[in-house]
């Protein structure tokens, strides 16, 4: 097995994940860029439009966005950073929202894989991974956009930042890597691990129309949500927060929050901040 930092080989990679017996129709890798997702979402439309199910990674990434508009640069060999294109035609649009957690389930399953489950992996609601034992960090982010195009140009973009080689000093404060965990896995092995879950998730996503209760996809996410049964902050948009305990991901990837008083609120969009674990 090559290193954690070795760069990845790229025609590997399409040879196993592309076509003809692979799940994704394209996967292109590049040295650097700024953004894959601001790659991809500039190929929604236009005279090249980047085909269903198309894979982008960057080597290194210097502008690289998460949500809220926050900004990251990644150094080359140490992590994973990536994103999809899909154009999940079999599903409403108003049901994408589900894609961004998605890619968080592949990203547990994807962990659970290359680990032999040594690593604990779980989601804080909506998608960030979270590896290790109580307390645990943040390992991998994830987000997804939707593209301005309308029709069948209509497709979303969801974009991950995986920390996998990632040493302590490089680390973010609350953040932590595979090998901080101490997992000795390398990049190559853990990108197709995640991209060959994800395309499982969307297949059984697709299948269903967006269904996720058919699909049995909301009890998977439940399955693996540290958020639910824990006090929670959550700050909402518009710099309101709210307090109290999460009870449930609904049918449509919304957090319920039951507060003190019993009054319960779901949310759609919100930063979640643990308060501490649920007793037990």
């Amino acid at each position: 097995m090559p290193p954690p930092d070795a760069p990845l080989d790229a025609g590997a990679l399409r040879r196993t994940l592309g076509p003809p017996a692979g799940p994704w129709a394209s996967v292109t890798v590049v040295e650097r860029t700024g953004s894959t997702n601001a790659d991809l979402l500039a190929r929604t439309g236009g005279a090249d439009p980047a085909p269903d199910r198309s894979v982008l990674v960057a080597e290194h990434q210097d502008a690289g966005r998460g949500r809220r508009d926050r900004t990251w640069d990644d150094r080359a060999g140490e992590g994973l950073t990536f994103s999809v294109l899909l154009r999940p035609r079999e599903v409403a649009v108003e049901r994408w929202g589900w894609a961004p957690l998605l890619a968080g389930l592949a990203l547990v399953e994807a962990v659970g894989e290359v680990t032999g489950r040594s690593v604990p992996a779980a989601l804080k609601w909506p998608n960030d991974l979270l590896l290790g034992a109580d307390p645990a960090a943040k390992g991998a982010g994830v987000l997804a956009e939707v593209g301005a195009g309308q029709g069948p140009e209509r497709a979303l973009v969801v974009g991950i930042g995986l920390n996998v080689a990632t040493p302590a000093a490089d680390l973010p404060t609350g953040g932590t890597s595979l090998a901080e965990q101490g997992a000795d896995v390398g990049r190559e092995a853990v990108l197709v691990a995640v991209l060959r879950a994800l395309a499982d998730l969307d297949a059984r996503w697709r299948a269903a129309f967006g269904d996720v209760v058919a699909a049995g996809l909301v009890d998977d996410y439940r399955a693996h949500c540290a958020t639910l049964g824990r006090e929670v902050r959550v700050l909402l948009p518009g710099d309101r927060l709210l307090e109290g305990r999460a009870v449930d991901v609904d049918r449509d990837g919304r957090l319920a929050v039951r507060a003190p008083d019993g009054d319960t609120t779901v949310v759609s969009a919100g930063d979640v901040v643990h308060v501490r674990p649920a007793a037990r």
